[in-house]
């Protein structure tokens, strides 16, 4: 897709910012939106997929509002991915002196102090009933909702649902300063639907930067997304039935980073454990890894000592970390979680199994995405779920070649082929909710939903 450059309000001071982060044009996808968005004070939702750029978009729009001197809300699900968003924020809008501030987890700041914030759903719902209360909601020009697909999310999506009627509300009431929304997802469904509800003009970008190569592997026969025989049988390890340790031990031996989901907590543990294993006889036959774990180790011994100061006494974490592994789920503290995180970013691990919350908890690029997919149960994969775990592999700016998902499934072939080709969700989006859509004139029954 063609690139074209920056628009010509963007203060010189921001251009900078974004050039010595690598990003020295738009893609024509963006620049369309921003320009025109610029003609109308409607509400926006766009659809594209991950790493197309939709955050520089809807980071550009709410700077203009900013600089009008209008507060500006960044709404995002998890805290991990919204302390990355502050940070970021603070580092690039300091510099035409705008001040971003968190409310994340206990912080809490007066709404003089800051121009700009960055919530959870939940947080921002308090905020917002906090602006009504004391009657500064006029204040607030944008709302930027990151991850709207959350929207049909079993157990949050309702919170956020009735944050965005409020907002809805108080645009159709407020005779001036109406707020602005702008919601983006790489996987949101029924998008036409919600844009009528929402009131927004909807935009749609097919465009990934980065192609990936999706494929699905059944009883050991792997096949490419139009459900042809792709490369040759998998030769499944003498000592384990689990063909994604195969996969994964193949991605070590070419020095890729890889994610290996899993549909719980205990199966990471166990997972992360039998991999750490089987590396130490493929480490004197590969000198690539080799190679590898010694470039890294010097990473791995500050990964364990953070975790000693933190008092980790997850005695598989430990011994998994000593070979290059780890593994991510609810079950480790916050600040545990923080350091797995941030040593796979910095290229010190060779593979995080994980649970499906990180897909979209942290931003954490692979080259290699494995799936031990469920077709039934609590944590059958869906294809919003699937669309989430897939954007972590051939992110812009992390990689630039031979992205690969490996879907691993044991029943149900054709049902995850139809996943595969899915871009409507319409298919398996089984265990989420079903959005109500709930229009404004709901809330006018009762002015309790206002506080």
């Amino acid at each position: 897709m063609k690139s074209t450059s920056f628009p010509k309000w963007l203060p010189i001071e921001i251009k900078e910012f974004y050039l010595e982060n690598g990003v020295k044009n738009l893609f024509k996808w963006q620049r369309n939106i921003i320009d025109q968005s610029s003609e109308s004070q409607q509400n926006i939702l766009f659809s594209a997929p991950t790493s197309a750029g939709k955050s520089i978009v809807a980071e550009f729009l709410a700077l203009r509002v900013a600089q009008e001197g209008r507060k500006v809300l960044f709404i995002l699900p998890y805290i991990s991915v919204a302390k990355e968003k502050l940070f970021h924020l603070q580092k690039c809008w300091r510099r035409v002196d705008i001040t971003v501030a968190g409310f994340i987890g206990p912080n809490s700041v007066p709404p003089n102090d800051w121009l700009a914030a960055v919530c959870t759903i939940e947080k921002a719902a308090s905020l917002l009933n906090r602006a009504l209360t004391d009657a500064w909601c006029d204040k607030i020009g944008m709302v930027v909702v990151d991850e709207l697909h959350m929207l049909f999310d079993s157990s949050r999506g309702v919170n956020l649902e009735f944050l965005l009627c409020k907002i809805l509300y108080w645009n159709r009431t407020a005779a001036v300063n109406p707020i602005r929304v702008v919601g983006m997802s790489a996987t949101v469904p029924q998008i036409k639907s919600l844009g009528e509800w929402m009131n927004s003009k909807v935009f749609r970008a097919e465009f990934r930067p980065i192609d990936l190569k999706e494929n699905v592997v059944y009883n050991d026969i792997v096949y490419n997304s139009e459900g042809e025989v792709f490369g040759e049988e998998i030769r499944r390890l003498e000592s384990s039935r689990d063909v994604s340790l195969t996969l994964a031990l193949e991605g070590c031996r070419r020095g890729k980073k890889q994610l290996l989901f899993c549909s719980s907590k205990a199966d990471t543990e166990k997972t992360s454990l039998d991999l750490a294993k089987l590396l130490d006889p493929l480490l004197k036959s590969s000198p690539i890894l080799k190679d590898v774990m010694e470039k890294i180790r010097e990473g791995l011994m500050a990964a364990k000592k953070r975790l000693d100061q933190l008092g980790s006494t997850d005695k598989c974490l430990l011994l998994s970390l000593a070979r290059g592994i780890a593994f991510h789920h609810a079950g480790l503290t916050i600040e545990e979680r923080e350091c797995i995180e941030e040593t796979f970013r910095n290229g010190h691990l060779l593979v995080l199994v994980c649970t499906s919350t990180l897909a979209s908890g942290v931003n954490l690029p692979a080259e290699t995405v494995i799936i031990k997919a469920q077709s039934r149960g609590p944590s059958a994969l869906n294809s919003t779920t699937y669309r989430q775990m897939i954007g972590r592999a051939g992110r812009m700016g992390h990689s630039t070649e031979d992205f690969r998902i490996q879907l691993i499934i044991k029943e149900c072939r054709k049902m995850f082929f139809l996943l595969l080709k899915s871009r409507t969700e319409k298919h398996g989006n089984r265990g989420q909710r079903t959005f109500k859509g709930r229009w404004p004139k709901d809330l006018e029954a009762s002015n309790n939903h206002l506080s």
